[in-house]
């Protein structure tokens, strides 16, 4: 309930904030996702886990690559891995595993699709720019209609699959109001905005409910990088405050995240099933 009444207020906020916020915004994106981010490289005694520090580095190496070589390959590797990680983090675990499947796809492609669905002029306008190169054309508009009627099938039938699986209806009607706050959200603000909206308030607050044990144990660290992060990236944003995001302070900003984001986003789905399929 936390999260959902979080993502409401940040997406009431923030629609009511003007253009010249939106760099602080953005700031404030990048420094939420350093704690539910953190323990990736931490130890149970707080020390940094070389394996999972050899494991970014190399990620970082190979994605930047990707990055400057091949952008439109980055962008969908980018793509696809934020689909399976934010919707596998967002399903209920103890759901079977069909079900939990089904809600993986349904939350993963609704956070992906929405602002293609919602604003497609911006969404290829942003695509272009971080591949350098338009995806406009017959093939993505063929692309984006069959994986609309894909997700409203997915979401229909989810609703059917919760209502034979769950005796909890409060729990099913609960799911469903989520989906319908985040693609209010994601129909009304920028894409950019909306999807810090939910990364904030849904994403990280729901990912550090699972690790909370950890970040509490080793609170100082986590925080102490929690504050540089922002710190820096309001200083790097800051310094365009008073103007909306330029195209190469977007481009910057999104291909830095996607350098940490990709490698975390496979971190914790390899995690998230590991459990699921070991629990069966």
């Amino acid at each position: 309930m936390t999260e959902l009444l979080l993502v409401a207020l940040l997406g009431a906020l923030l629609y009511a904030l003007p253009a010249t916020a939106h760099p602080l915004i953005l700031a404030l994106g990048i420094a939420t996702g350093m704690p539910h981010g953190a323990t990736d490289i931490l130890t149970e005694r707080g020390s940094i886990s070389r394996p999972a520090l050899g494991y970014y580095a190399a990620s970082i190496v190979l994605l930047g690559a990707l990055w400057f070589w091949a952008p439109s390959w980055a962008l969908g590797v980018f793509l696809a891995l934020s689909m399976l990680h934010f919707g596998s983090e967002d399903a209920a675990t103890e759901s079977g595993t069909a079900l939990f499947l089904h809600e993986t796809l349904v939350r993963g492609m609704l956070v992906v699709l929405a602002p293609s669905m919602f604003h497609e002029a911006e969404v290829l306008r942003l695509f272009g720019l971080l591949a350098e190169t338009s995806w406009a054309g017959p093939e993505w508009t063929h692309g984006l209609s069959l994986a609309r009627s894909l997700w409203i099938f997915l979401a229909f039938t989810l609703f059917a699959h919760y209502a034979v699986r769950s005796t909890q209806w409060r729990h099913v009607v609960f799911v469903f109001v989520q989906i319908l706050v985040l693609v209010a959200v994601f129909r009304l603000l920028e894409p950019l905005t909306a999807f810090v909206a939910y990364f904030v308030g849904g994403h990280s607050l729901h990912s550090a409910r699972k690790i909370w044990p950890v970040l509490k144990e080793h609170r100082v660290k986590v925080l102490g990088a929690t504050a540089f992060t922002f710190l820096v990236a309001a200083a790097v944003f800051g310094s365009a405050a008073g103007t909306s995001l330029d195209d190469r302070l977007v481009r910057t900003a999104f291909v830095s995240l996607s350098l940490f984001a990709v490698p975390h986003g496979i971190w914790r789905t390899v995690e998230v099933l590991r459990e699921r399929w070991a629990r069966g």
